[in-house]
């Protein structure tokens, strides 16, 4: 199998007209409309949504557009060619699937639109397999379907190399995911029924520790709720509820502004409690509730990633080939990991050795790191048509692991063969 690294504006519509008719011109609709929604209550992520969701933006603005004039329009917004290289790289694989396997493929694809998914973890998996593909790589099986075990078996000069990909994004190692948040806040907006007319209610969610010691998104709705209805402050080891009431006419004077769109991003930041909280408006016809969920724990960055190398390389590899493990940096420059910018590299050496230096992983051949901003995104000319280029060799941050008990195997060669002692 063999994944185009470019498209022409016939292949995209080719390509665009196929991915309707498969996933379904409502179904798509359907799912980006409550994505957006999702989005757009969310204050804390309106600055980076662009980057997180680039795929998902793309295709809204292509539907918008396709909905009118049944024609693909060709912007220069970066957003709109990721979807459209979404959908060839779709497209080009379910031609290889079974009918059951593109059901499954269909499926996944639809799930990652819906608010709890993101297209960047599947778009990256089609990153990763170009990348193999371009250094000579042949793959065996890809993982698209959901199967257990790596993402890709891939083989050159006799050697099979197991690969598993994952995306970082810039909530990771916070007190509360954004999943968690989202589930949550969702609920709430779905139970919460106004008490307080006129006034801006603030309901703080403080998180202490871990969110399951504080018993899991339905035992904390519950909490809040009742802490509303009866505008009671709750207190345990692992939560506290506060509720608060204010004049909203001097909310309002304060943040006069409503119709620009950056409101409600400048309100969470003039309003949040701390750095890495959350921040939710829930608008009911006379009362508006600011729902901020506190997580108290520090940033525990790279605690979290290396837990993530160690659990992914200790159980989504079979141990018996190499293994490349690639972590995809979305929407999150290597800067932002720490506030000294000449900490990325020691950062991406630090992981390199951790994923390296036990014998419960001595399987590990190599370690991968891309950045999206970084990546070689960009629009060219060719015989007189826009053709995007989709291949995202970009800029590759990689080691190879010198105690790999498989011997030395630079799947990246020539590119890059810098071990980690």
């Amino acid at each position: 199998m063999k994944l185009e690294t470019t498209f022409t504006r016939t292949s995209a519509e080719s390509a665009w007209k196929a991915f309707i008719e498969w996933i379904g011109f409502s179904t798509l609709c359907e799912a980006l409309e409550r994505k957006h929604k999702s989005l757009d209550d969310w204050s804390a992520f309106k600055e980076i949504a662009p980057r997180l969701f680039s795929i998902e933006y793309g295709l809204s603005s292509a539907l918008r557009r396709w909905r009118s004039t049944r024609k693909l329009w060709y912007p220069k917004d970066k957003t709109v060619y990721d979807a459209y290289s979404f959908v060839s790289a779709c497209i080009q694989l379910k031609r290889h699937l079974s009918d059951d396997q593109a059901r499954i493929f269909r499926r996944r694809i639809i799930s990652e639109v819906l608010p709890n998914g993101r297209l960047c973890h599947l778009d990256h998996e089609f990153r990763t397999a170009q990348n193999l593909i371009e250094f000579g790589w042949h793959i065996t099986r890809f993982g698209f379907c959901g199967d257990p075990g790596p993402d890709f078996v891939a083989v050159r000069a006799g050697i099979e190399v197991e690969v598993e990909s994952k995306c970082l994004s810039p909530e990771i190692g916070l007190g509360a995911s954004y999943e968690f948040a989202t589930r949550l806040m969702t609920r709430l907006s779905r139970e919460l029924q106004s008490r307080n007319p006129l006034c801006l209610t603030t309901v703080k969610i403080e998180l202490p520790g871990q969110t399951e010691h504080a018993g899991g998104v339905d035992v904390i709705k519950h909490r809040v709720l009742n802490s509303y209805d009866k505008m009671e402050d709750f207190d345990s080891d692992f939560l506290r509820v506060r509720v608060e009431t204010s004049s909203l006419d001097e909310f309002f004077a304060r943040f006069p502004d409503v119709q620009n769109e950056e409101w409600l991003q400048k309100t969470f930041s003039a309003i949040r409690t701390r750095e890495g909280d959350y921040g939710y408006f829930i608008r009911r016809s006379e009362e508006l509730i600011f729902c901020n969920l506190i997580p108290m724990r520090p940033n525990q960055q790279t605690k979290k990633i290396m837990k993530l190398v160690s659990t992914t390389c200790e159980r989504q590899f079979s141990k018996q080939r190499p293994a490349l493990l690639w972590l995809h940096l979305q929407g999150l420059e290597p800067r932002q990991i720490d506030d000294d910018p000449n900490w990325a590299n020691a950062f991406f050496e630090m992981i390199a050795r951790h994923a390296f230096t036990n014998d419960r992983r001595n399987h590990v051949s190599s370690l991968v790191f891309t950045s999206d901003s970084e990546l070689g995104h960009q629009q060219v000319r060719h015989q007189g048509r826009d053709r995007r280029m989709a291949n995202a060799a970009g800029h590759l941050k990689g080691f190879d692991n010198k105690r790999c008990r498989f011997g030395p195997v630079h799947i990246l060669a020539p590119l890059f063969s810098t071990s980690s002692e």
